[in-house]
């Protein structure tokens, strides 16, 4: 019944959704098709790093490589590849948009989400960076695009199984006093202070026809900064770790979809960059790992009759939290974040913030939402709650990364990415997740779609 309706709804009233929504729903669609592929995108060295703003020297080395990895999924009439990238945030606005129209023109693949892992042992993606007569960014882009294309080029018949678990290895490093002060906690390896956090990991798996792993999306959220600023070797951080512990043990290719992360760290981050904290790290991803390879002995396949691809893409304009050219305003984040990141906040800011929120349905049961920026975990968990989709996955770093969005009442008490390094108006993050909540129905055929201004 639902999926006589979910079809009846996209093939009839398709013509009424907004621009950018894909409803194709043919009955006569293939059998599932996916490709993946793995590039290579570690920078030279020599240039600078994001992540931590008190850091200034220049990177130094290679604890691990930095990758690319796509997936791109075929139903016969809608085409779509996740782009998932170990960097801090996707590559600037102008770079996605010409990678997207070649890889519509050229390989038919009509959506692309470029997402982040967040780690902050990668570069800085400046168009001038590490000079104005070598820069890099044209070389990420030339492989961003290869990912894709050797992807869309490897596509083979697939089924799909589905699975949940929960790995102990994050806190939300914002503690709340009983006197209502906030305190970051930004370290806690002795585990002493945890307030319950979405530790839920989520599976989505992929195998060929002769019944072995082709691809391995891991959903969870924490940011990955087992290293802390004074390192200066590239690093994939912990989810490269978990991905090679992944496809070592099953294999196929490993995918890491970082989730609404926003005050979540792992537990053990050592103040100094050596081969102790990196085994650290390696401890965290092999946590994580060990927890992916349990879940997938127990997968639940999905109905292959419902297979279809659909997209969707709500865009919502948010006003500025603050004044940025208010003198406090300025004097505050010139102390926190240096003279630089003000001057290209103020230099880069639209009039207004164009959030755009792009929806993946697969079929009846399977939905992947994208945000752009660092969300709190309780949109994460409200997302999952309020879908009418079972397995919704919050999807944070995509496609832009507008800084932090805190919950309503996380922005009323304060601390890191509550009150300050968030830009966007207070109740951003619950619109945007309520648009994508509307969306989701609509597409599920539970509500009809709003006509066309």
């Amino acid at each position: 019944m639902f999926l006589n309706k979910f079809i009846l709804t996209f093939v009839t009233s398709s013509i009424l959704l907004v621009a950018g929504e894909s409803g194709d729903m043919s009955t006569t669609a293939r059998a599932l098709q996916i490709g993946v592929a793995t590039v290579d995108i570690t920078p030279p060295l020599g240039m600078p790093m994001r992540g931590y703003a008190s850091r200034k020297e220049l990177s130094n080395g290679i604890w691990d490589p930095l990758c690319a990895k796509s997936i791109v999924l075929d139903d016969g009439n809608n085409c779509t590849s996740f782009v998932v990238l170990d960097l801090i945030g996707p590559p600037p606005k102008d770079v996605c948009e010409r990678i997207r129209q070649k890889a519509e023109d050229e390989l038919q693949v009509s959506t692309v989400l470029f997402l982040a892992v967040h780690t902050h042992a990668g570069p800085d993606l400046k168009p001038d960076l590490p000079s104005k007569e070598n820069p890099w960014l044209p070389t990420l882009e030339k492989n961003i695009y290869d990912v894709i294309n050797i992807a869309a080029s490897s596509k083979s018949p697939v089924t799909v199984e589905i699975g949940h678990g929960s790995a102990d290895i994050s806190y939300d490093r914002r503690v709340v006093n009983p006197d209502g002060t906030v305190k970051m906690l930004w370290s806690n390896p002795d585990r002493r202070e945890n307030t319950p956090v979405d530790q839920t990991v989520g599976v989505v798996g992929f195998k060929g026809m002769d019944g072995r792993w082709i691809a391995i999306l891991v959903h969870y959220a924490c940011h990955p900064v087992v290293f802390e600023g004074s390192n200066l070797k590239y690093s994939a951080e912990f989810p490269g770790v978990m991905r090679k512990y992944v496809e070592k043990h099953l294999g196929g290719t490993c995918l890491y979809l970082q989730g609404a992360c926003g005050e979540i760290n792992p537990y053990d981050r050592p103040k100094e960059s050596n081969q102790d904290t990196y085994s650290k790290m390696r401890q965290t991803g092999i946590a994580l790992g060990k927890e992916v390879i349990r879940i997938a002995e127990s997968m639940k396949p999905v109905n292959e009759d419902t297979l279809m691809l659909s997209t969707s893409q709500c865009v919502a304009e948010l006003k500025y939290r603050y004044d940025l050219r208010d003198e406090k305003v300025k004097e505050f984040y010139i102390e926190q974040r240096g003279k630089e990141y003000y001057e290209e906040l103020i230099r880069d800011r639209p009039s207004v913030i164009k959030a755009e929120t792009p929806i993946v349905l697969l079929g009846e049961e399977i939905a992947w939402v994208g945000f752009p920026g660092e969300f709190f975990d309780d949109f994460q968990i409200a997302l999952r709650n309020r879908s009418p989709i079972p397995h919704t996955f919050f999807l944070g770093y995509c496609n832009d990364v507008f800084s932090y969005f805190p919950t309503i009442q996380a922005a009323s008490e304060g601390g890191y990415g509550a009150i300050y390094s968030t830009y966007v108006e207070v109740g951003a993050g619950e619109r945007l997740v309520d648009n994508a909540v509307i969306r989701l129905h609509t597409m599920a055929g539970n509500l009809k779609p709003l006509p066309e201004r």
